[in-house]
């Protein structure tokens, strides 16, 4: 995979409207898929007994935290025909398993929580809504700290997304992203170094 930058690639991937059904559907908010990293502080709330998973976010309280806090949910690959269709493409391109995270960010004045960073799996983000700038930089060595970085150089990309864009980041490649507007993407990393083994118990 190589960075690049094409526009209108899929313009109705996921929009406000699927966000809000989203998080009205408690079973899937759960505490291991939403992911709010600016928020410390321990939260408590009632659920009735018939529930399977009580630590699920209650839908009034998640909204009031997007509303100031940046927020992404994992493990969202197969929620919409869309979002299941674009992985599934991207699976068939480059042979491996591909998951999507949805990114939140209605509070433009608040920084990205890991500032100029560099993931550990090739990336494919597809700008949803609201207008982002993006930079790209040339590949880092993996083994430094790949969180809030501090780069001089020149970006190799430096493109103002707006709904229907699309970037392609490899990984090892900081970048930045910075929210003009409201914003929301949906990130399609592609397994990498993030591929675990795991043994499984049958009961």
């Amino acid at each position: 995979m190589k960075p690049k930058y094409e526009q209108s690639v899929f313009r109705s991937l996921f929009t406000w409207k699927d966000l809000e059904t989203l998080i009205n559907i408690r079973p899937l908010m759960s505490l291991e898929r939403v992911v709010i990293p600016n928020v410390n502080e321990n939260f408590r709330w009632n659920y009735d007994k018939w529930m399977i998973n009580p630590q699920t976010y209650p839908s009034k309280l998640l909204r009031e935290l997007i509303e100031d806090n940046v927020c992404y949910f994992q493990d969202m690959s197969r929620y919409t025909e869309e979002l299941n269709s674009f992985a599934s493409s991207l699976e068939d391109e480059y042979n491996e398993s591909v998951d999507a995270h949805i990114y939140v960010c209605r509070n433009t004045k608040i920084e990205h929580p890991f500032g100029i960073h560099f993931d550990l799996s090739d990336n494919v983000i597809v700008q949803c809504e609201g207008t982002t700038n993006f930079k790209v930089w040339n590949e880092v060595d993996r083994n430094i700290n790949r969180s809030n970085m501090n780069i001089s150089d020149n970006p190799i990309l430096d493109v103002e997304m707006n709904p229907g864009d699309a970037i392609w980041i490899p990984k090892y490649y900081p970048h930045l992203a910075t929210s003009a507007t409201p914003r929301m993407s949906v990130s399609f990393p592609i397994s990498g170094d993030y591929l675990q083994e795991r043994d499984w118990v049958k009961i």
